[in-house]
């Protein structure tokens, strides 16, 4: 039995072991871009929140409802709202109340790479995005107001989302800032009384963005396009975190008194009937229903579920699987390594340039190494494999 012991001593020194390593082990950083003020993760922006009343004489009020909640019957001018977001989407409702509350004379910033398609038809510019895949830096920023005095550029992370103005009503829009290959990426519109301030970089305002070089005089000064003593500074919490309050979609019901109270009367009266109606007075006669092919049903519940869950990246990476099985069961060429000698044999086996395949296997390797993928992002992969495969398709 002695041999016993020493079995469940070693099992017990090498569990001792393995938990203090994991309790000494540094915690890992995560790299999600929430722009959150709650994060204090690199891509969060409790930094920029917590430091706002060293640029404005206003305390911030955080609101976590979307523009039509919060300033319908909003009469108030002089204020200034913060939205920073990796996304920016809207209603009409949401757009009529946002062009009316900057008419009156009101200053709304708005810092998203992408935006609602309807917004920007109605204030009339087009956004444009790709992702950096080179050694250096995705992209620098820079301000043009000759008040900040000489132009100096400002880096970003690498493998950030380099987004930019495509097109805008160069007559009444201002251009406040640009990137380093002179694309437009800050923008004034003036509307009414006021202005809409449109950003296309918002990670340029998170933690690691500040707290890296001079990252904080870049977010100082693009802010300083905001009044600088608002009569209220609004920051923006429904678009980085979500809606405030209960989550169900029962929410509605929950939050007024008639509709709660009629539904929990009427779960009290499915309860009883399941409770005295529960025991069948008959055996029921089982149906044999003839089966069914459900391939399509299921294919259809498979891509409801992707749409639903909005995952571009892991719709890509299978887009590329298989692609790549494509290449190894037709052309027989190993997938492991696309190298140099991998497009060389694809290009002769298929027929298409090697140039061609050198910037499909670059889009393939810049699409693995991202950490998330926005839709149009998802689109230009998948256009680009379809256009191969229609190639080397017999």
């Amino acid at each position: 039995m002695r041999w016993i012991w020493v079995y469940v001593i070693v099992l017990s020194l090498i569990l001792a072991g393995y938990v203090y390593v994991q309790y000494r082990r540094p915690p890992r950083v995560d790299w999600s871009p929430t722009l959150s003020r709650f994060d204090k993760i690199p891509f969060g922006t409790w930094v920029l929140f917590h430091r706002l009343r060293d640029l404005f004489d206003t305390s911030p009020t955080t609101v976590r409802t979307t523009f039509y909640d919060h300033l319908r019957g909003h009469e108030s001018f002089g204020e200034a709202f913060i939205v920073i977001a990796r996304e920016l989407r809207t209603g009409k409702a949401d757009e009529t109340e946002m062009l009316r509350y900057v008419t009156r004379g009101n200053t709304l910033f708005l810092a998203a790479e992408t935006f609602s398609p309807t917004l920007a038809d109605t204030l009339g510019f087009d956004t444009d995005t790709h992702v950096s895949i080179g050694p250096t830096d995705s992209v620098s920023l820079r301000l043009v107001n000759p008040a900040f005095g000489p132009q100096r550029l400002y880096p970003m992370l690498r493998g950030s989302v380099d987004t930019h103005f495509d097109r805008f009503d160069t007559a009444r829009t201002t251009v406040l800032g640009m990137t380093d290959k002179g694309l437009a990426n800050f923008i004034s519109i003036p509307v009414g009384k006021g202005h809409i301030l449109l950003h296309t970089a918002p990670l340029a305002f998170s933690n690691i963005a500040l707290l890296r070089g001079d990252g904080y005089h870049y977010a100082g000064r693009a802010l300083s396009y905001l009044p600088e003593s608002p009569v209220a500074l609004f920051w923006d919490d429904y678009h980085s975190i979500g809606l405030g309050g209960p989550t169900t979609p029962l929410r509605v019901i929950l939050s007024r008194d008639p509709l709660r109270h009629a539904y929990q009367a009427a779960l009290t009266a499915v309860a009883l009937f399941l409770l005295f109606r529960s025991k069948r007075r008959q055996r029921l006669i089982p149906v044999v229903v003839k089966p069914s092919n459900t391939t399509m049903e299921f294919v259809d519940t498979v891509t409801r579920l992707y749409i639903d869950r909005a995952d571009h990246r892991d719709i890509a990476l299978k887009k590329i699987g298989f692609l790549l099985d494509q290449v190894r069961s037709r052309f027989g060429i190993p997938t492991g390594m696309l190298d140099e000698s991998f497009v060389q044999r694809l290009a002769a086996h298929s027929g298409a340039t090697q140039q061609e395949v050198r910037d499909l296997v670059r889009l393939i390797e810049a699409v693995r190494s991202a950490t998330s993928l926005v839709e149009p992002e998802l689109m230009h992969l998948s256009r680009t494999i379809d256009t191969f495969q229609q190639r080397i398709s017999p």
